[in-house]
């Protein structure tokens, strides 16, 4: 007879928890304009909207969509909860959230004008006011369909085969965000996380004003605003993670659904700078601490960026030691002997400041910049 330990059948009620969650989200769909549309690909499609109303009310399906599966989020809480802190699990593992995320405040400080600039400008090139700016507008922006012409798929096949990198398209994306996908790849190395910082720098090519010259041969206007595109999204990003992180924290502390509710509009609303609907509280977090994660993969990621850049140059792509480097990277067992293989003694955030900086257009120049006019008058961003 197989006895089974309380650990045991918790894990197993979580496990059943998942697989439930994943089939009610697969079966999910909003009915928009009489189609169909799966709940997985209503982002996208709200990204493909130009017209700021329809987004809206697709927005608002989405939430109404998110609001149907949160019971089976709340339930699969509290199976974590149960199981121990969640806390104090992932600080076992030598993760330690709460430490990492007092470490991230900093970052988030040094790229608070820059970023709010930077958002600034890119709401009133759509016509909307900074303050006014909801989650469906800036995904709308992040799509960047602007740069779309210069990713053609034989401009992006012909750039990755001069990159070393596979041609095979497997991604479902359009326009800059296929092409970054495509540079990331699928590398292998012995921990996941290292393999996924790897795929990482990679695609940071993607936003290199000396890739996008001489490989996609972008012609150096172009590339100027479109490199300051993608130093603005991956600001976003790493913004976002270090939010939906110290987001978590809360989360665990509380069994008040309200609180967490508002938590989770609040600190990601603030750290991305828009309107953030509540119903996203728990469909973010598919796993505890998953921001952590991917906020290591990341800094790790743009970590062998700036090494890369420092001993082969900006065009490191073509060195043959970098793939040597890189190679060194991949076999590291974890992602602390990876950092030691760098010549870290723990993850930097650093490097991609330093990357956003030599980047991003007047970033050291605050809320300065031309007028553009919209809807609400001409307005400096």
């Amino acid at each position: 007879m197989t006895v089974r330990t309380p650990s045991r059948r918790r894990a197993k009620a979580t496990a059943e928890l998942d697989r439930a969650i994943g089939e009610s989200e697969a079966r999910a769909i909003v009915i928009w304009r009489g189609e169909r549309v799966p709940l997985s690909g209503v982002p996208e499609r709200i990204a493909r909207i130009s017209g700021r109303d329809a987004r809206e009310r697709l927005y608002g399906a989405y939430v109404e969509a998110l609001e149907a599966v949160n019971p089976l989020h709340e339930r699969r809480l509290a199976a974590w909860m149960e199981a121990g802190d969640p806390v104090a699990t992932a600080a076992r593992t030598g993760l330690a959230p709460a430490a990492f995320a007092a470490s991230l405040e900093r970052l988030a400080l040094h790229t608070e004008t820059p970023y709010y600039a930077a958002l600034r400008r890119y709401v009133a090139l759509i016509g909307i006011e900074h303050g006014d700016a909801s989650e469906a507008d800036l995904w709308y922006v992040l799509r960047g369909s602007t740069w779309a012409h210069w990713f053609g798929a034989r401009e992006v096949a012909r750039a990755l085969a001069a990159t070393g990198r596979s041609t095979a398209d497997a991604s479902e994306l359009d326009g800059w965000r296929g092409a970054e996908a495509r540079l990331a790849g699928t590398p292998e190395a012995a921990d996941p996380a290292v393999a996924a910082a790897i795929g990482h720098a990679w695609s940071t090519l993607v936003g290199s004003p000396e890739w996008l010259e001489e490989e996609l041969r972008v012609d150096p206007q172009g590339t100027a605003q479109f490199v300051d595109f993608a130093a603005f999204v991956r600001l976003w990003r790493i913004r976002r993670l270090t939010a939906l992180l110290t987001y978590e924290l809360r989360l665990y502390g509380t069994d008040d659904p309200g609180l967490q509710r508002a938590y989770y509009a609040g600190i990601v609303g603030h750290l991305t700078g828009v309107a953030i609907a509540e119903a996203g509280y728990l469909v973010t977090v598919s796993h505890p601490f998953a921001s952590a994660a991917e906020l290591q993969s990341t800094l790790l990621g743009d970590m062998l960026t700036d090494a890369l850049e420092h001993r082969a140059g900006a065009r490191w792509w073509r060195d043959p030691g970098s793939k040597k480097l890189i190679g060194r990277v991949a076999a590291a067992s974890s992602v602390a002997d990876a950092v030691a293989e760098l010549g870290y003694d723990a993850l930097d955030w650093r490097p991609v400041l330093r990357q956003i900086r030599t980047r991003l257009i007047g970033e050291m120049s605050g809320y300065g910049g031309p007028n553009i006019t919209t809807r609400a008058g001409t307005r400096k961003v």
